[in-house]
């Protein structure tokens, strides 16, 4: 078999009957459900310990792109896009139908898609629910859905389970039934133990059974979004209330959570040392800002090797261990001998608002087009290496070079 594209990064929208139909009978009336207030102007997700809904808006794609690639259409697009005032009516049903899925795949010309959960919307009440009992039981109906989801149709999805943040065993246990199910790769929300913002040596024994079990493990950006209503005015009083929330309730460093700082954390406390073959993957991260953080990171290990106690560089760590899924990244492409072309993959993040549907597969080859990548270097990126991670079979291309 031959692909065209395959994308390291597309989403589902919850399906809104989720929680209330799937979780035990003694959690539903707690769990996650749908609103519908004046403040949100359309649908939102609420659940207990959650004092403000998280509304439909950024998360939820619900206008077509132009059918020629152009940074005016683009930005046109992004004009409509609303961060709250949505409904599911307004979304593509793909997004919570497998079946619909597979067609809205087709137009974009994507033969297999990566699909993660929604990020934001229900996950904040979710990730932060002071009820752990409750939240794990939210987690697993989550991946129950995700087992029924890549079912519909295994060779075109490859579907993430989404791990508890409410300990290392819950998130060890969790993992072992989901590849049990049939799940080929899992989604963090925060380092194995559940803490949001260090990594701790009991997570060993979370990477050693995802490299033994050779399951790839994803951060979506980072590891934790805000809980609540969006900020979406960064006005002094939004930000002055944001840390006086930070304050009563985890005290939670955001920027912690951040992929770059997570991938230092992990090779400077020597995870990727010990794990050599862990496959440990940054989702919608980019990748042009790759090749300066590296150089900067190896410069300061080289002068202050007395703080730096692993064998090897930063550097010979993260082109081993990590890979970078970008969306549309024009810098990371000119950039991709010092990445890594085996380093990148493509992922336009359908449905959210920063794809280019349906047109996505169109945008992702033009862009490598221009930067002068050759048609294995574009295959490359755009399908071999997710093909190969997440083992999807394929035949080998007729066109080859160094990078392929």
């Amino acid at each position: 078999m031959q692909y065209k594209s395959i994308s390291a990064d597309g989403h589902v929208n919850e399906p809104p009957e989720l929680w209330t139909k799937n979780l035990p009978a003694k959690f539903r009336d707690r769990g996650p459900r749908i609103i519908e207030t004046v403040k949100t102007k359309g649908h939102a997700w609420i659940m207990e310990g959650q004092s403000r809904p998280s509304p439909m808006g950024f998360s939820s794609m619900y206008t077509r792109g132009s059918k020629r690639f152009d940074r005016a259409s683009l930005i046109d697009s992004f004009k409509q896009i609303k961060d709250r005032g949505v409904r599911y009516e307004d979304v593509f049903p793909g997004s919570y139908d497998a079946k619909e899925r597979i067609k809205e795949l087709i137009e974009d010309e994507t033969d297999a898609e990566v699909i993660f959960n929604g990020v934001q919307t229900v996950w904040n009440g979710i990730k932060l629910c002071p009820d752990k009992e409750l939240s794990l039981a939210c987690y697993k109906v989550y991946n129950d859905w995700m087992v029924e989801f890549q079912e519909t149709d295994p060779t075109r999805f490859i579907c993430n389970a989404t791990l508890p943040t409410t300990g290392l065993k819950d998130c060890m246990d969790e993992l072992r039934r989901c590849v049990d199910m049939g799940l080929r790769t899992v989604q963090l929300e925060a380092y194995p133990s559940g803490d949001f913002a260090n990594p701790s040596p009991e997570d060993d024994k979370f990477w050693a059974m995802c490299q033994e079990m050779d399951i790839p493990v994803n951060l979506h950006v980072q590891f934790f979004f805000p809980a609540g209503d969006l900020l979406s005015k960064p006005t002094a009083e939004a930000v002055a209330e944001m840390k006086q929330k930070m304050k009563t309730t985890r005290g939670l460093d955001v920027s912690a959570g951040h992929f770059n700082t997570v991938v230092q954390r992990l090779t400077s406390t020597g995870v990727f040392e010990r794990f050599p073959n862990l496959k440990f993957i940054g989702s919608e991260v980019h990748a042009g800002w790759v090749p300066y953080f590296m150089e900067k990171w190896d410069e300061s290990v080289r002068r202050n090797r007395s703080e730096w106690t692993q064998p090897l560089l930063p550097s010979e760590y993260v082109n081993r261990n990590v890979w970078f899924v970008y969306t549309v990244d024009e810098m990371g492409a000119e950039n991709r001998y010092n990445i890594g072309v085996d380093r990148m993959m493509w992922g336009p993040d359908f449905p959210h608002s920063s794809s280019c549907w349906p047109m996505d597969y169109q945008v992702g080859r033009e862009v490598l087009e221009r930067s002068g990548a050759t048609e294995s270097e574009i295959e490359r990126i755009m399908w071999k290496t997710c093909a190969d991670i997440f083992k999807l079979p394929y035949d080998e291309p007729s066109r080859l070079s160094k990078a392929a």
